[in-house]
């Protein structure tokens, strides 16, 4: 039952690049559903929350002597299927205050919290388990399997024992909801780097399926369900996409799910518009709540998604804007240890990775460069990360200039920053095992460039496919882990060796994983060029013209 663990053993601080968590095999379907946990960080002087009307209607009913008290941790469980778990947790603490005798919203306030790596909440964490210990001791009924199910989380440390008991409410209560959506959840395991289905998959898969048929105007059910089929096939989720957002329209995330749909049809103008609109909502939020932007996790993804939107269908101007939007989020002395990861990764960096996107490698360098750290407010193994892709574009701009001499010293130094960092004594200035995989791509991608441009190209293809593998090790995840796809620089080394076909072939397989990406099509339309295929050429123009009339063509050369 690894599955649970993975969404949430492992809720520790934010990785690069685009705001994943969790990097283990199992669960790279679902890394930035883990996002959502780290966000949590109550506010005390923030009023009492308000009762939302477009974020779901969770039925679990619970004992409680306050009508108003169901009210609120029904809009908690409810917030919980938004990953909303900042105003879950809101609505968990208002229910207890109207009411600290009822058992459930403490399940919720542990729910919500238990597996958050933060200090901030070890005693909030203690009281929530001692309340559940306590009132367990009468529970009845439903409420009892959900206590006993986290507490045995709690004193186990394994999820064995918690999943078992949504199976049973599952078993004993089949009307019951939103323990069906917990199941699914946590069994999302996604797939495996040939397609075929992990263990759990299908599980969720039945049980989603079902729900979508007994329970079709439930919000949960079509946002498990997008995130369920994006990745294998997201055609199958395009209704759920049409339908999500009215269902939760004050919830910024829900708005913003139907756009994983769009974006991997590669309908870039709808995905775009979606992301917009999500903006909107959380921008309206915030400044209603009085919200600050690091504690509202689902703005900073959106963003994120947003230009890694741009940059298929050539948003180049929009996507630096959104990107100095994020780089430019206030930084609050009291948030830096929680959110040190999503300012830097998610903000501080963004503007230089949109030019690596686009392959403006001096401009990216130039931006990356700019990066400081006096006060030390992003510590050393950000520094680092964003050095070596610092020198990598360096690297890549040198070859770019016919200067190998310097793309050879600038991918010496990025190994020896690899090495210098892993001697480093103190494990937090360390690159983490996935950045470091992340980042071991680009010494690969450049190393092969460099052997192609010295003309050795059986040599540097055979690197250069490595790299591609490498990159498609990382996992699945929207918005990419990696910049550029490895591809790119692929199919360019076969067009200079002269194989047409396989530099084709290479560009396609881009167009399999991104469908209508105007950085592929560019590609197709130089090699046509090349290849004086006239045809081919106009097709693709059409295609292309298409899908960049809302970009900035004068950035494609």
């Amino acid at each position: 039952m690894k599955k649970i663990v993975l969404f949430i053993l492992l809720q520790l601080g934010i990785l690069p690049t685009f705001a994943q968590h969790n990097h283990s095999e199992q669960s790279k379907e679902i890394n930035h559903v883990m996002a959502c946990r780290s966000g949590v960080n109550y506010i005390e002087n923030l009023p009492a929350p308000k009762l939302m009307n477009g974020v779901g209607s969770s039925t679990l009913k619970i004992k409680t002597s306050s009508e108003l008290a169901q009210k609120y941790f029904s809009q908690g469980v409810s917030q919980l299927h938004c990953f909303w778990d900042f105003e879950a947790y809101r609505s968990f603490k208002e229910a207890i205050r109207l009411d600290s005798t009822a058992i459930m919203p403490y399940w919720g306030i542990l729910h919500t919290i238990l597996f958050i790596d933060n200090k901030e909440f070890d005693e909030e964490k203690k009281v929530a388990v001692e309340k559940l210990k306590e009132l367990s001791k009468k529970a009845e009924g439903y409420e009892a399997l959900y206590s006993k199910g986290i507490l045995d989380f709690v004193e186990t440390k394994n999820p064995e024992g918690y999943l078992q008991q949504l199976e049973n409410i599952v078993h004993q209560y089949p009307q019951d909801v939103d323990a069906k959506l917990f199941l699914a959840l946590f069994n999302m395991s996604g797939y495996d780097e040939h397609m075929d289905p992990k263990k759990g998959t299908i599980y969720s898969e039945y049980l989603l399926r079902s729900l979508l048929i007994s329970n079709p105007e439930n919000l949960g059910v079509h946002h498990y369900w997008i995130h369920q089929m994006e990745n294998c096939c997201p055609e199958e989720a395009l209704a759920s996409a049409h339908k999500l957002a009215d269902l939760g329209p004050e919830s910024g995330h829900i708005v913003h799910m139907p756009g994983h749909i769009y974006y991997k049809l590669g309908d870039y103008k709808m995905a775009h518009d979606q992301f917009i609109k999500a903006m909107k909502v959380d921008s309206t939020y915030m400044a209603e709540q009085n919200i600050k932007e690091i504690d509202n996790w689902n703005y900073i993804h959106n963003l994120n998604y947003l230009l890694a939107n741009c940059a298929q269908d050539g948003r180049y101007k929009e996507g630096l804007y959104y990107a100095e939007r994020l780089e430019k989020m206030v930084a609050f002395a009291d948030r830096i240890e929680m959110h040190r990861g999503a300012y830097f990764y998610q903000g501080i960096i963004t503007p230089a990775i949109m030019e690596m996107r686009f392959g403006f490698w001096d401009k990216a360098v130039k931006k990356f460069e700019a990066i400081t750290d006096k006060d030390s407010l992003y510590g050393a193994a950000a520094m680092d990360y964003k050095t070596a892709f610092s020198l990598f574009s360096s690297g890549m701009s040198a070859l770019k200039k016919n200067d190998i001499s310097n793309a050879k010293l600038k991918l010496d130094q990025l190994d020896a920053l690899f090495w210098r960092n892993s001697q480093l004594e103190n494990e937090k200035d360390r690159l983490n095992p996935f950045q470091l995989k992340t980042l071991l791509v680009t010494s690969i991608e450049l190393k092969g460039n460099i052997l192609i441009a010295e003309k050795k190209y059986d040599e540097g293809i055979e690197v250069l496919i490595k790299s591609v593998e490498m990159e498609k090790d990382l996992g699945y995840s929207e918005p990419p882990y990696y910049p550029r796809p490895t591809l790119i620089s692929l199919a360019d080394a076969y067009a200079k060796n002269g194989d047409y076909e396989k530099a084709e072939s290479s560009l396609e397989a881009v167009l399999n994983k991104h469908p209508n990406s105007s950085i592929a099509y560019w590609g197709l339309l130089k090699l046509y060029k090349k290849m004086k295929q006239q045809d081919k050429y106009a097709a693709i123009k059409s295609k292309f013209d298409t899908i960049t009339q809302y970009g900035d063509k004068d950035i494609f050369e």
